[in-house]
């Protein structure tokens, strides 16, 4: 023993959880997707006159046609634009080169994941848990539609532990499988 302790963890927890590399190749995509969006909404802030649409496709475009999902992008920007304009509370969305998985990205990749087993019950909690009811029934169907298109090319992502992420979140959604998700 020689005295020292483990230094106390950021005051923000920014680098404890989930690490970016243990995610598989679909949830390390949507994550860039996912910040990728924030960076042109950054961007689209310093420029008033820009459209954060535009900007998004020129930091992102390029990356979803080699996937092969430039859908993918329109139904990010969709979801995004809306915790933009009707977030409960500010999201913890990362910067494209972060190590670290935050909870709410945590959340969201949980969301999507339990959507491509067509688990909507869970997606619909953990909108919640970011948006009022009513924002939260009109971005859900973006989500579904997203979680179906990258299932369909084979971007299935992996389900997320819950505690290895740092979600508390994600375990309330992942705990309310029985709550019933309005889909048309």
């Amino acid at each position: 023993m020689t005295g020292r302790t483990t230094p106390p963890a950021p005051a923000n927890d920014h680098e404890t959880g989930l690490r970016t590399e243990e995610l598989d190749t679909a949830g390390q995509f949507l994550l860039w997707g996912m910040r990728s969006w924030l960076l042109a909404f950054r961007q689209g802030q310093d420029r008033p006159a820009s459209d954060p649409s535009n900007a998004y496709r020129g930091v992102a475009g390029e990356g979803f046609l080699r996937a092969g999902v430039p859908q993918a992008m329109e139904l990010i920007d969709d979801i995004f634009s809306a915790l933009a304009a009707a977030a409960l509370r500010e999201i913890d969305v990362r910067c494209p080169r972060c190590a670290y998985v935050s909870p709410d990205e945590a959340l969201l990749l949980g969301a999507v994941a339990a959507s491509q087993r067509k688990q909507h019950g869970i997606s619909w909690s953990a909108l919640t848990q970011l948006l009022p009811p009513a924002a939260a029934r009109a971005t859900l169907p973006s989500l579904i539609s997203l979680a179906v298109l990258l299932r369909d090319a084979e971007l299935t992502l992996q389900p997320l532990d819950a505690d290895k992420c740092g979600a508390p979140d994600l375990r309330i959604a992942l705990g309310q499988t029985a709550a019933i998700a309005p889909v048309h």
